[in-house]
């Protein structure tokens, strides 16, 4: 948003950050960002009772080992498994929550969430090196779910906001420029996370979306 800034500074002489000044008001103006967290589960009311906790690897590692070592694929082995692990890595995941702002773009776009469940457990099921794909495996319990949050703004970290506040600030000036022939992008993401738990009391409800495209296959 440097070419607002120099706008700004040519009409005012004024030398600002337009988008530290919206995240500002902001935070000033409001208390929480509506948006959404998709996943695949069988265990609802784990959500209402815990909220939504930041990624830790063990935990899910334990999952894949239930999920792929319980005896239904004797052709995978623990070793098969620790490699998986390394090969997928979980620095860009661990300590995260994420969400979306565009729900829309999520179900239509990203449904892989929703259909699998966890991105990192996915990730690890298409690295181990069997006969099958072992990704499909994830579907096989759970429904896809989506729950609707009130993320407070306080847990958002402050260049996240900044770059949230540029997006709408572009979006509101193309509107502008546009004027009458302004059609928005439908499938903009609008990506966050937070590297704290979101406590249950800020989940506003949930639903089963309706997946029609799987983005992995």
């Amino acid at each position: 948003m440097s070419w607002l800034d120099d706008i700004v500074y040519a009409v005012r002489n004024d030398e600002i950050d337009s988008k530290a000044l919206l995240a500002e008001r902001l935070r000033s103006s409001y208390r929480a960002l509506r948006a959404v967290h998709g996943t695949r589960t069988d265990n609802i009311p784990k959500f209402y009772h815990d909220g939504l906790l930041p990624m830790v690897p063990e935990l899910l590692h334990a999952q894949a080992r239930e999920i792929f070592l319980g005896g239904e694929f004797p052709e995978l082995t623990e070793s098969m498994l620790l490699n998986a692990i390394e090969a997928v890595g979980s620095e860009l995941r661990e300590g995260r929550v994420w969400f979306e702002a565009n729900e829309e773009m999520l179900i239509a776009q990203a449904g892989h969430y929703m259909l699998y469940g966890s991105e990192y457990v996915t990730a690890i099921a298409a690295h181990l090196q069997g006969y099958r794909d072992y990704r499909q495996v994830l579907k096989n319990s759970g429904q896809p779910t989506m729950f609707v949050c009130d993320v407070p703004l306080e847990l958002i970290n402050e260049g996240i906001l900044k770059e949230f506040a540029g997006g709408a600030l572009e979006s509101v000036f193309q509107e502008l420029l546009d004027g009458p022939e302004f059609v928005p992008d439908r499938w903009r993401g609008a990506g966050f996370y937070i590297r704290k738990p979101l406590s249950a009391e800020h989940l506003v409800g949930h639903y089963h979306p309706n997946v029609r495209r799987d983005p992995l296959r």
